[in-house]
């Protein structure tokens, strides 16, 4: 039907076109937030987050000139901060596979001789023919269309460069507490969206599909990636939209890894005596969260992945 150029192209802009209405277009379905707008969102699992606060305690001075019991105040005093991040994907939805008067009315074209045929047009061969193509490469290909995680802009698995958008911040590993600066050990794993590759192809630069609203032939760009594109617009789009790439939070590295996150506190604290001072007289112990990095409760690693397509 098509040469793998031809292929590798359509495939291209197609998910070109996905990650373009994940990025500008809310709830489109595959969307990943961090929280549950409606029913269409699933839980795709979450993650606590634990760090210590710097604790003080004071005593009365008993004005005696030993201070004595004034430096018993006993047990380390760090207070403690836990949030829950939750995650959701919008997989709940039902939209209906394109319908084959939809398909007729704009049908691809091609030769095989000796004729000059209609494309495919139930939703088995539609995925044949291109989407299968399309979500193969977000999975484990160039992943244009997909999320991951990291701290700064990811490098692919597959050594393409592109494109990614920053969605903002997915799980704050704080360290210390966010009031006092702890030479900044605290960090911040963002949502990362990829849009586009660096290169993109540019040949062939078309295609020809039927039109049936005026019963002509028309040759059409496949490099489109806007909502002109018809090839995407009524007929492969949906297909995509019906079997987007599922993610889940989880602690165990299974399915595709698109990325890790951690949830670290210290493991110990330190503690000053001052004073006395004040009046009435008193004596303060500031216990200040140090030593060595150690896993929060729940779990201290967390992989953002993908189990694969999602099944209509």
């Amino acid at each position: 039907m098509y040469d793998a150029t031809q292929i590798e192209t359509l495939s291209y802009y197609l998910r070109k076109r996905y990650a373009d209405l994940l990025n500008t277009v809310a709830d489109t379905e595959g969307n990943v937030r961090d929280s549950n707008p409606n029913s269409e969102y699933v839980f795709m699992g979450g993650a606590p987050e634990r760090h210590r606060t710097q604790g003080v305690r004071t005593q009365a001075d008993d004005l005696l000139p030993e201070i004595g019991d004034d430096e018993t105040f006993g047990p380390e005093n760090t207070g403690y901060v836990d949030t829950t991040y939750l995650y959701y994907q919008r997989r709940d939805h039902a939209t209906a596979v394109p319908d084959a008067t939809t398909i007729n009315n704009m049908g691809i074209l091609y030769w095989t001789t000796p004729d000059l045929k209609i494309g495919p047009i139930t939703e088995t061969d539609l995925r044949d023919t291109l989407a299968d193509h399309c979500l193969t490469q977000m999975l484990s290909g160039d992943e244009v269309g997909t999320y991951r995680v990291s701290e700064a802009m990811p490098n692919t698995a597959s050594g393409i460069t592109g494109g990614w958008v920053d969605k903002g911040s997915f799980f704050h590993d704080q360290i210390y507490d966010a009031t006092i600066n702890d030479g900044g050990t605290n960090v911040d794993y963002r949502l990362w969206l990829k849009t586009a590759n660096t290169t993109e192809p540019t040949s062939p630069d078309n295609y020809i599909r039927w039109d049936d609203s005026n019963s002509e032939i028309q040759l059409e760009s496949s490099t489109i990636s806007s909502s002109l594109s018809k090839i995407f617009h009524d007929v492969y789009g949906n297909i995509i939209l019906r079997r987007h790439l599922l993610y889940d939070v989880s602690t165990t590295n299974s399915g595709t890894h698109r990325g890790t996150f951690s949830n670290m506190m210290y493991d110990s604290t330190s503690d000053v005596l001052s004073g006395p001072s004040g009046t009435p007289s008193v004596y303060t112990r500031t216990y200040t969260p140090e030593g060595e990095l150690e896993e929060g409760p729940g779990g201290g690693t967390f992989y953002f992945v993908s189990p694969g397509q999602r099944t209509p």
